[in-house]
């Protein structure tokens, strides 16, 4: 079956699946091309907790445990014409080399790469599989690949294989990147007019436990134990969002809600911080939930896939980025990963968002090798 990249992008980005609405459309396209190549199919469907019907995707070619696996995502973040851009966010425009739409870059155009990458092979090529994971929510704490490691049977053969999430890095080797955790405090406090004695305000018993996380962002900065310096920054902030939810100036504020988030890095222990925000919530008189969203990516620099991606890819040196991708999940139960996509992050979630053809085609001629070398020729 022959693909084009550039039509495909364009088909992809189409379909307006943005995170907080249903991509089950764009989902289905994209299990049409693959069953369209032979690829049994897997569809893990959900429902979100906005009552919103999702669909992730598992495929394999070939016979077997391990081999390769493809990883994209096809959720995208919102985008309007309002926002900034200079056409319809979801119609995929061609101009001087470059396709403009939302998710042109993160992710479809790469998503639109393995696609024709995989299906320039047959079953029969092949003497281990070659797997393609397609997921829902990426943008929403990777909820699509978190349930593809707890329920894909594909995903299990898979695990012990490699693994390339094809998130863009300007087609460079990526072997780590941070995880994600959340936390949200929250206190009470009683309505009233400002103009009584007989409202409480949340805020102010929200204040000392801002106190105390000031503290505690100063220490994670700074601190060796939070550090690592694999990664530029070589630390991660301990972000500190407030909202009193409150409509007037002239009403105590019932409730204050203090949204913490920290990006955790390979080596960094982040269970003794949360035993400390904690402590400080307890102590302060005010709740708090924890989020783990997802762990960090490490692949060691050393390793065979690291090696084999440098290789294939012509490139020297490995790097780390300071976002994360679905690795955040897949790394509970898949241990062999790199990123390595086409386009540039700087690119991803902005107005008038853009990958060029030129990486595009790179990225197909570059999965195809890795096809070709772990699933045709089965080296390490």
């Amino acid at each position: 079956m022959k693909i084009d990249v550039v039509e495909l992008t364009r088909e992809l980005i189409s379909f307006p699946s943005v995170s907080l609405s249903s991509n089950v459309a764009a989902a289905r396209h994209a299990a049409g091309i693959l069953r369209a190549c032979k690829f049994e199919v897997e569809e893990v469907p959900y429902t979100d907790e906005n009552g919103v019907e999702k669909l992730s995707l598992a495929a394999r070619l070939g016979k077997g445990r391990g081999g390769l696996s493809l990883m994209s995502h096809i959720d995208v973040v919102p985008a309007a014409i309002e926002d900034g851009w200079s056409g319809n966010p979801f119609e995929g425009r061609l101009q001087d080399g470059r396709i403009y739409g939302r998710g042109s870059c993160d992710m479809k155009g790469p998503l639109a790469a393995t696609l024709c990458a995989a299906s320039r092979f047959k079953a029969a090529d092949l003497q281990a599989p070659l797997y393609v994971m397609i997921t829902a929510d990426e943008e929403r704490h990777a909820m699509g690949a978190r349930l593809l490691v707890d329920k894909s049977k594909l995903f299990k053969e898979a695990s012990s294989g490699y693994g390339l999430i094809c998130e863009p890095t300007r087609l460079r080797v990526v072997y780590a990147h941070k995880g994600s955790l959340s936390m949200c405090v929250t206190s009470r406090g009683r309505p009233a007019h400002t103009s009584t004695t007989k409202g409480v305000n949340a805020n102010i018993k929200m204040i000392p436990f801002l106190n105390d996380m000031l503290k505690i962002r100063n220490q994670v900065m700074t601190s060796k134990r939070f550090r690592n310096n694999d990664f530029n920054p070589p630390f991660s902030d301990l972000n500190i969002t407030v909202n009193d939810h409150n409509i007037a100036i002239n009403i105590f504020p019932a409730q204050s809600t203090c949204y913490l988030l920290y990006r955790p890095m390979p080596g960094v222990d982040t269970e003794a911080l949360i035993r400390r925000v904690k402590d400080c919530a307890s102590k302060r008189g005010v709740k708090c939930q924890v989020r783990r969203g997802g762990l960090p990516l490490y692949t060691p620099p050393d390793s065979a896939l690291v090696r084999t991606a440098l290789k294939l890819s012509g490139t020297r040196t490995p790097s780390t980025v300071s976002y994360g991708t679905d690795g955040m999940a897949y790394t509970r139960g898949m241990k062999q990963l790199v990123v390595l996509g086409p386009g540039d992050i700087a690119q991803a979630h902005t107005a008038d968002e853009w990958v060029s053809v030129d990486q595009l085609h790179k990225a197909v001629d570059l999965y195809t090798r890795f096809i070709d070398h772990v699933c045709v020729r089965n080296l390490a």
